[in-house]
């Protein structure tokens, strides 16, 4: 018998419409998917827990063993909506920010968007970002994923909200790629690389269906997880991604968190 390809991905309502198709066999595949958090998942690749994952772009930037997907990413053009900065004054006068432990790429974003774009160097202090204190004794919160989409639309939310999609366009005139999908290197994909590209392409003609799913799981309103999935969200991986993910490899090498790079390394049978 054939052994299954072991694919992570993040639960998180932009993943979705990439691994719908797989996740319910309406695409000829041969992966076991497992879901679990943005950190999780990296570790799980790294450790060849996991033959694919949908990793952040920061942890891809770390390693040298990893080949990319071609076609597909989790990106913006301006703003998100999913990652922003909840602040209780001006984003360029915090001192200190909450950040979420389970995303070491938002949190290397807002590094750039706070110590290269504004110059400034806050205090970051690790929380669990989902408990109702996130804001107790700090300035600002950094929230990413499920979490930072609800906050964004809150009549409730008493903060100014900062998009750092938005930012790193306004700055860079580039898309912001969040997360793609990386292949260990001694793993051969065959026709699941078609696979992953069909997935991705069915998920985007149903993305009504699952906002309406998603809405009723998380409790975020169907318009906004229609707008968020059909308008937020970019799902190309090209020549503009691709520039995207080299400036930000640059900045990072700024804050001694990866080393710039000059090309991707694109998955090829």
């Amino acid at each position: 018998m054939k052994r299954l390809i072991n694919l992570g991905s993040v639960s998180f309502l932009n993943a979705k419409p990439l691994t719908y198709a797989i996740e319910n066999d309406l695409v000829n595949h041969e992966f076991e998917l497992i879901q679990t958090s943005p950190s999780e998942l990296s570790q799980k690749l790294y450790n060849k827990d996991i033959d694919v994952g949908l990793i952040p772009v920061a942890e891809l930037l770390k390693r040298k063993d990893y080949r990319v997907v071609p076609e597909i990413s989790i990106s913006s053009i301006g703003k998100v909506d999913s990652v922003i900065v909840l602040a209780k004054s001006d984003l360029k006068e915090l001192k200190t920010i909450a950040v979420d432990k389970r995303s070491q790429s938002s949190t290397a974003l807002l590094r750039i968007v706070l110590e290269i774009f504004y110059g400034i160097k806050p205090s970051y202090i690790a929380k669990d970002i989902d408990k109702a204190d996130m804001l107790d004794g700090v300035d600002g919160a950094m929230l990413i994923g499920d979490s930072g989409l609800r906050q964004c639309y809150s009549a409730e939310n008493p903060y100014k909200v900062y998009d750092l999609g938005e930012i790193w366009t306004n700055e860079t005139g580039l898309p912001f790629v969040y997360a793609v999908f990386a292949v260990n290197k001694n793993v051969i994909l065959g026709d699941n690389l078609n696979a992953l590209i069909e997935s991705k392409k069915y998920g985007l003609s149903i993305v009504d269906q699952i906002s309406e799913i998603e809405s009723n799981k998380l409790g975020i309103d169907y318009e906004i997880c229609l707008k968020y999935l059909s308008d937020r969200i970019k799902y190309e991986l090209g020549d503009e991604e691709i520039k995207g993910i080299i400036k930000y490899s640059e900045l990072l090498s700024k804050l001694g968190q990866a080393e710039q790079i000059s090309k991707l390394d694109i998955y090829s049978e």
